[in-house]
């Protein structure tokens, strides 16, 4: 190839270079002159009722630009046509709205609708102890709730008893009753000689009563006692 042939074939390659360039620079130019700058605004409504989002977050998707929403659900902003707008608020589903390209007015508004969203949330258990060492001393020092077995030893301790016989005073209430039995006692054998208990039923039956009142104590004290012993010597 001579010198003549390669000068030609670097010019030939320069022409389609700038060539190129400036196809590529004009069509670039004509995009830019279909997009077009618009007051894109709209009012955020739920789906469901139509009530307004308070709020809410309108962003141009890609970019950092956009706007929040009033307490009634209306916002405003500038955006270009063709540009991708995401809808997004706390509780619904979010939304995405392409502005159309064919858009001659220098104004845009929409009615966007929101869809509840439902969120699951992780299951949540509240201890009343903040801590398990807390947990272990609460339940080493727990105290158990008495069995009936329990309370009724207590009750017929015959030592407590006595003891509670022996620093016991008598009421108004036991005064009067001991004063009332005694006034009905004279009242009964009055100008006559006083009935002989030895031979009165009544009485042999009272008798019998606590007789039988007294064994059972008894007998219970020293079950109590036989429990006690073996409480002790498994311990």
């Amino acid at each position: 190839m001579g010198k003549k042939h390669l000068i030609l074939l670097l010019f030939f390659c320069g022409f389609l270079a700038v060539t190129i360039c400036g196809l590529k620079g004009h069509a670039q130019n004509s995009s830019e002159q279909r997009k077009k700058i618009i007051q894109f605004s709209g009012v955020m409504v739920n789906a469901h009722d139509l009530s307004p989002i308070p709020f809410a977050t309108i962003v141009i998707k890609g970019t950092g630009r956009g706007a929040v929403a009033d307490v009634s659900g209306f916002f405003t902003f500038v955006a270009v046509s063709g540009d991708v707008i995401k809808f997004s608020s706390v509780g619904y589903e979010p939304a995405l709205f392409v502005i159309p390209d064919s858009i001659r007015a220098d104004a845009y508004s929409i009615i966007q609708p929101m869809v509840q969203d439902t969120i699951m949330l992780m299951e949540t258990v509240i201890y009343p102890w903040p801590s398990k060492d807390k947990f272990r001393e609460a339940f080493v020092s727990v105290k158990l709730p008495e069995q009936d077995a329990d309370i009724v030893r207590k009750n017929f301790n015959l030592a407590t008893m006595r003891e509670q016989a022996r620093i016991g005073k008598m009421d108004a209430n036991m005064n009067y009753r001991s004063l009332m039995q005694e006034q009905v006692g004279k009242l009964y054998s009055q100008g006559q000689v006083s009935p002989n208990n030895l031979l009165n039923p009544f009485a042999w039956a009272q008798f019998v009563k606590r007789w039988k009142q007294q064994k059972k104590v008894k007998d219970m004290e020293e079950a109590t006692d036989s429990y006690q012993d073996y409480g002790g010597n498994n311990e």
